[in-house]
């Protein structure tokens, strides 16, 4: 498994994504990189597109990085 570092601007979030990410919950996420750091790289397919991880994302974002490290995966 490679893991690669990407611009967040460059991933492209999944538009039908059912998970809902409330403030609290990306509170939560936010705690869990400052103590642990950036555990669970996010996955994307070959486009960028982004298959799971939008609430680390947007926990990153708040957290003031533009970078998030990744896997792709095949679709």
């Amino acid at each position: 498994m490679k893991i690669e570092n990407i611009k967040i601007s460059n991933l492209k979030p999944y538009e039908k994504n059912a998970k809902k990410h409330p403030e609290k919950q990306i509170e939560l996420l936010k705690k869990n990189i400052e103590k642990f750091g950036f555990t669970t790289p996010i996955l994307i397919d070959e486009k960028n597109n982004v298959i799971a991880g939008h609430g680390r994302i947007m926990a990153m974002l708040e957290l003031k990085n533009d970078e998030v490290p990744c896997v792709r995966i095949e679709v």
